[in-house]
């Protein structure tokens, strides 16, 4: 499962992923309110470890942001702000738990873990788009209720696709999100990649198209 950290202090957000990293899970890291946004455009994570001192907006506004759009993922606060009252702002504006700096790892990835132990930790983890499902944990892809066996790369593309539909998005981003994963590209590695996934997709009477954007990026319909 992946985890964004939304926290300023690289030094300590580093930290924080490679912890997060020895316990098996994968984690992206914002420095600031805006990088968070961008992230949760192209991604989907089971929880967010949130700073509230950042630099462009205060965090508990950024919490305050998510819940106003609907978005459930769960949210632990790990600040500096230790007052009762802080703690009670934070958590009635949505934070579903609360760890106050310095800390002591264990404690973070024991109440992380709790967090996702929740019900509403996989709310946000079922794509849909047309005919077309995914779930993004199971990885599991269906069109019509039927089975449709990809790639992980071809599983990659397609979720950022969903994700986004009706956006174009970006060739570079897509093809960050390949090297990422661990692929040596091409260059046409993802031209090839989008292909094989528009063909299942039309194969399996699929009502989602993909679209190229010449020079620009690939849209989901």
């Amino acid at each position: 499962m992946r985890i964004l950290i939304t926290e300023d202090n690289g030094e300590l957000a580093e930290f924080i992923r490679e912890a997060l990293s020895q316990e098996g899970y994968l984690s992206d890291i914002a420095r600031s309110a805006g990088e968070q946004r961008l992230y949760l455009q192209e991604s989907s994570y089971g929880a967010i470890i949130l700073d509230l001192g950042l630099p462009d907006i205060d965090g508990i506004e950024v919490l305050k942001g998510l819940r106003r759009a609907g978005n459930m993922v769960p949210v632990l606060i790990l600040t500096a702000r230790g007052g009762v009252q802080d703690r009670i702002k934070g958590l009635n504006h949505g934070a579903d738990d609360y760890l106050i700096k310095p800390f002591a790892v264990d404690e973070l990835i024991a109440r992380l873990r709790a967090l996702l132990r929740r019900p509403n930790a996989l709310s946000n983890t079922r794509l849909t788009a047309g005919n077309v499902s995914m779930d993004v944990i199971s990885k599991a892809v269906t069109v019509d209720g039927n089975n449709l066996v990809m790639g992980k790369t071809e599983h990659a593309i397609l979720a950022s696709l969903m994700r986004n539909v009706g956006l174009t998005v970006s060739k570079e981003s897509l093809e960050d999100m390949i090297y990422q994963d661990g692929y040596a590209l091409s260059d046409n590695a993802l031209q090839v990649a989008v292909h094989r996934v528009r063909k299942k997709l039309s194969d399996s009477g699929a009502t989602t198209k993909i679209t190229t954007i010449r020079g620009i990026g690939y849209l989901l319909k």
